[in-house]
């Protein structure tokens, strides 16, 4: 947040492993070493001088780079996601992912956004639309907030993954942009799909051998 990034979310995980060592979390525990993720969002410049930083912050960190196209911020529309061809070089099928960072306390005619967003899209037949809730975090030009010892209502960040082929996504983010006029930051990428699931699931594409 000091240094200007679009947004960041920390989210806590109940099982994971890093550096072949397994954490998980346990119901009568301090739950210290369980696993937590932090996603930010910035540009290339503004995430590069970080990154040393939180190398500073963290023991042993594991970091990864992503390139995304920022679409919205605080109801700004900065772009739409882009267009893609029908498969990639290796002719693998390319899927969109749109993320859609908001708050449990942001509301949408009375009902949280990321519920709001969740519904409209199951009705639109999106193929899958998953909210994820985090501890602490934030987005655009509001102060970083999350779950507090001594407060009465939850305001903790919540982070919306919206995944579907390039046609449906222009239909989903139609919806988002609805939902988000005033506040969350959305961003698109890329993303070679394998398979939906379900019944009636469909074949996207295959792994490559190698």
């Amino acid at each position: 947040h000091r240094r200007g990034v679009a947004g960041a979310t920390a989210m806590l995980g109940v099982d994971g492993t890093a550096h072949g060592r397994r954490e998980r979390a346990s119901f009568f525990s301090r739950n210290a070493g369980t696993p937590m993720m932090v996603i930010a969002v910035g540009s290339g410049e503004r995430i590069g001088r970080v990154l040393p930083e939180l190398g500073g912050l963290l023991r042993r960190p594991l970091l990864t780079l992503e390139r995304v196209r920022m679409c919205k911020r605080d109801g700004e529309l900065l772009c739409t996601p882009s267009a893609l061809p029908g498969t990639d070089e290796t002719g693998m099928p390319l899927w969109h992912k749109l993320m859609v960072y908001t708050s449990e306390a942001a509301l949408h005619g009375g009902q949280p956004i990321h519920r709001a967003i969740v519904r409209e899209l199951r009705a639109a037949g999106i193929a899958g639309a998953t909210t994820l809730r985090g501890v602490w975090g934030f987005h655009g030009d509001h102060p970083p907030h999350g779950d507090r010892l001594l407060q009465l209502g939850r305001h903790v960040p919540a982070v919306s993954i919206v995944i579907d082929a390039p046609e449906r996504i222009a239909a989903a983010f139609a919806v988002i942009d609805e939902l988000t006029r005033e506040q969350g930051l959305v961003t698109s990428e890329t993303v070679p799909a394998l398979r939906a699931g379900g019944r009636g699931g469909r074949l996207a594409g295959k792994v490559p051998s190698e």
